[in-house]
């Protein structure tokens, strides 16, 4: 109950306050316009903002200290670069992320945990660093409490401001009195608490806050207000008090809304005000977490990232269960691990504001024709586009994205250039171009498989942005193009309206080009069929029931590095589908499925395994996958099977009409006769009529394929052959089976049955024990109305699309021989279309290979 009420209170206490500065703020807020802040970022001396921005990197920098006192206070061996880009990673992650320092907490504790021997001491330390963060702003409050710093009138706004700052302003007091109390009594200090450790952090927090309030001061100074220095650092201490009170992530919202308040109190007006909180977010948060995403880009991949993956420390004795918490942790890690694909987006955003934002406008060239800078316009923003929407497939660290990635910065750099480029997507495509290059060896997977909805969120960004760009780039040219532009540049809507409609066209154009270029080049897993090699495995480390149809020759085939199992498959699009279990030894399956699998990923083909028995499918879940039930099989044990008794007197008459009528049973052995493979073709085209051959899980008439066993032939009184079966080894000891059941317009009404019943006779004759009679499909499938609604379409497609017959009355026809029923299943991958998946199967078995 105590647990589920502070869940409740962390959610709820950030709601609150922030709401509280909403209200108490709305009448200043009210008549502030985005445009006016615009114009007043557009008139500032560039000097002065590169200026701003490096203030604001040095102010991130020197929190780096805290790193500094905590490797040494724990005897960490670490270099200072390394301990400085730690630092900025969790620094820069925690003032855009925020949660009370858990965002810098948790990547601390991934980064060094290498670095140390005892985690519980690294933890402890990690704890101590996160909460002196407070230390420097307690001294500050404390400088607005002795008047040393004056914030107005803004920290008597409300009553919990006012008590806020006293116990924020009591920390630092408070510590140093318990750490006096302490040693007089000669009692024993936490090793985090020591005071040189204390008085260390205390420094470098001091610094930090008096740093940061400097950012803000610059601010203002760079927009032209000459403020006293105590009043800003005043105002910038309470404000960041409510910031840390409200637990709102980088204090964003409760911190500016109360700036803005104590501010103009002082007479500044309010579009200053929010253009100098804009200009601090930007030099002090978003700026650095871009280097920050650089970092993480180069430092969090690999094993780095599959430990936060795997055990995701975010801070000691928290409460995992509390929703915020597990929230944030979800896209701390995404953020992490898709690092780059942020970057890209970013750049790519950038890339889009340059050609929509008349704003620090040059070029090269100034005599360029207008049509031609119509299409350079056009060609920066379908690149700035692709930019967009390659981070989907970026995320995953693939090939094909990096060269995607590679190629649109490189013709959006050129174009930005040549059409007129903006200063700041200049410099940034570079520097994201040589980022790329660095850490290429990261990619390492070929491509990626889209879904149908990853594909519907990059049409729906790609469409968004273009449609956004239209509609602002033709408000800021037709308001803010005469203030701005200069006059060899256009400025109107019709150029607007012509490059996004270039765009349009071109975007799509490029992408379907590229990875169909890029696919060409992707080298197909596993072998050709090698029937003599097949032959050979098979005999010796065994198969089941469908690993003779390796012999059709329609299908890949993947060994397992310690050349024990086997798999084979064939391609459907971007998928592979598994034709059954692995064949050979069970105790090397799960090294051939991680192997298969891993390949498969890697070379971007998804995986679909196809009538899997029961008994292995634990070992398919592990790997991700979800099932449906295909039918089942029967098995006929031929130590029992007879035609006596009773309740076999249909199938003894059945027997006793064929002897009677003159028709002899024949087991042919290979190789055959051109003239008897001839009667065998004339049969089977009889049989087929009109309908076609299908393939993978079913055999074919295939002369190279019914040479490799023996045929089980029916003949009439007159010797002419008028049904017959291929008989399938299933390379166990006792079990035998049959694929190919053809009979010509001659044979009378229940000519299978004499056949079958001939087949399990001559089996027992054999030595064989069981006969497996093949699979009934659907059998009690999709047929129930509690069933899933995928599984009965999934039902309906395989049902009408799969087969040569109707599978009505199959289990019927079957269970007269009282066979043992053997489930068959399709393993899918997870958040995969069920219906999708049986229509592409269904397409592979109507897809017989020449």
């Amino acid at each position: 109950m105590k647990k589920n009420a502070l869940s409740v209170l962390r959610i709820m206490l950030p709601a609150a306050v922030l709401l509280l500065v909403v209200y108490q703020a709305r009448k200043e807020l009210a008549g502030l316009s985005v445009k006016e802040t615009f114009l007043i970022i557009n008139n500032v001396e560039r000097s002065n903002l590169f200026i701003l921005v490096f203030i604001g990197l040095m102010a991130v920098l020197a929190m780096s200290l805290y790193d500094f006192v905590l490797v040494r206070s724990l005897g960490m061996k670490i270099s200072r670069w390394k301990t400085v880009r730690v630092s900025w990673i969790a620094n820069s992650f925690n003032n855009v992320l925020g949660f009370g320092g858990l965002s810098g907490a948790g990547l601390r504790t991934i980064l060094y945990k290498e670095h140390v021997s005892d985690v519980k001491l690294l933890i402890k330390g990690i704890a101590t660093l996160a909460t002196s963060v407070l230390l420097g702003l307690s001294v500050l409050s404390m400088f607005v409490f002795i008047g040393l710093l004056s914030p107005g009138k803004l920290i008597f706004e409300k009553t919990w401001l006012f008590l806020g700052a006293i116990g924020m302003a009591l920390i630092v007091p408070v510590l140093i009195v318990y750490l006096i109390i302490k040693r007089k009594r000669g009692g024993a200090v936490e090793k985090g608490l020591r005071p040189s450790v204390f008085f260390s952090y205390l420094g470098a927090s001091v610094c930090e806050w008096i740093a940061a309030g400097l950012v803000m001061y610059f601010s203002l100074i760079t927009l032209g207000i000459d403020l006293d220095a105590r009043k800003v650092l005043g105002v910038f201490a309470i404000a960041s008090v409510a910031g840390m009170i409200s637990l709102v992530p980088g204090g964003f919202g409760s911190f500016d809304l109360l700036f803005l308040v104590g501010m103009n109190q002082f007479g500044v007006d309010n579009e200053i005000i929010l253009t100098a909180i804009v200009l601090y977010r930007l030099a002090y948060s978003f700026i650095p977490f871009g280097f920050g995403l650089l970092f993480a880009a180069a430092d969090m991949t690999g094993n780095t990232i599959k430990k936060l993956e795997e055990k995701p420390i975010i801070a000691p004795a928290i409460e995992t269960t509390n929703i915020l918490l597990v929230l944030h942790r979800a896209l701390l890690f995404r953020l992490l691990n898709g690092s780059l694909a942020v970057i890209s987006f970013c750049c790519g955003a950038i890339i889009l504001a340059s050609a929509a934002l008349p704003i620090d406008r040059s070029t090269l060239i100034t005599d360029i024709p207008r049509h031609m800078l119509t299409v350079l316009n056009g060609l920066s923003i379908s690149f700035g586009l692709i930019l967009l929407i390659v981070p989907l497939e970026l995320y995953k660290r693939t090939k094909r994205s990096l060269y995607l990635a590679l190629t649109a910065l490189a013709f959006a750099f050129v174009f930005s250039i040549f059409k007129g480029f903006n200063i700041s997507a200049v410099f940034i495509t570079p520097i994201v171009f040589i980022l790329l290059i660095l850490l290429r060896r990261q990619f390492t997977r070929e491509r990626s498989v889209y879904t149908f909805v990853q594909m519907a969120w990059a049409a729906f960004i790609y469409l968004f942005a273009l449609w956004n760009y239209n509609i602002i780039a033709s408000i800021m040219w037709e308001r803010l193009g005469h203030v701005v532009v200069k006059d060899y540049y256009i400025h109107s809507e019709q150029h607007v309206d012509y490059a996004t409609v270039f765009a349009l066209l071109f975007v799509p154009m490029f992408c379907i080009i590229f990875i169909w270029l890029f696919n060409r080049k992707v080298n197909p897993i596993g072998e050709e069929p090698d029937f003599e090699k097949l032959e050979q495995f098979l005999n010796e480390k065994g198969g089941n029931a469908l690993s003779h149809l390796g012999f059709l020759g329609d299908k890949r085939f993947f060994y397992s590095s310690d050349g024990n199992a086997l798999i084979q498959f064939a391609k459907i699009g971007q998928r592979l589908v598994v034709l059954g279990d692995p064949s050979g030894q069970k105790e090397s399956f799960p090294l051939i499925l991680q192997e298969f699998l891993h390949l498969a990923d890697q070379k971007g083909y998804l995986v679909i395994f196809y009538q899997i028995e029961r008994e292995d499918m634990a070992l398919y879940h592990d790997f991700g996958y979800r099932f449906f039930k295909l039918g089942e099989e029967a098995i006929v044990d031929l130590n029992t099977f007879t035609i006596k008794g009773k309740k076999r007197a249909g199938l003894r008459a059945i027997y006793n009409r064929f002897e009677r009528e003159g028709y002899t049973f024949h087991v042919e052995q290979p190789p055959f006769s051109s003239d008897f493979l001839n009667q065998l073709r004339n049969i089977s085209d009889e049989w087929l009529g009109r309908k076609k051959e299908k393939g993978f899980s079913l055999g074919y008439f295939k002369e190279e394929y019914l040479q490799k066993a023996p045929i089980a032939v029916l003949k009439d009184e007159d010797g002419e052959i008028v049904a017959f079966m291929n008989i399938m080894p299933m390379y166990q000891e006792g079990e035998i089976s049959i694929d190919l059941m053809r009979y010509s317009h001659k044979a009378p009404k229940g000519i299978m049955d004499a056949l079958f019943i001939h087949l399990f006779q001559w089996g027992q004759e054999q030595g064989y024990t069981a006969f497996n009679m093949g699979m009934a499909p659907l059998s009690n499938v999709g047929t129930s109305f509690q069933s899933f609604w995928t599984e009965r379409l999934a039902a309906v497609i395989f049902n009408n699309v799969s087969y040569l017959y109707s599978f009505s009355g199959l289990r019927s026809f079957k269970e007269k021989y009282k066979p043992e029923w053997r489930g068959k299943y399709l393993a899918y991958r997870k958040n995969r279309s069920l219906p999708a998946t049986m229509f592409l199967v269904t397409r592979l078995i109507g897809r017989r290979e020449k």
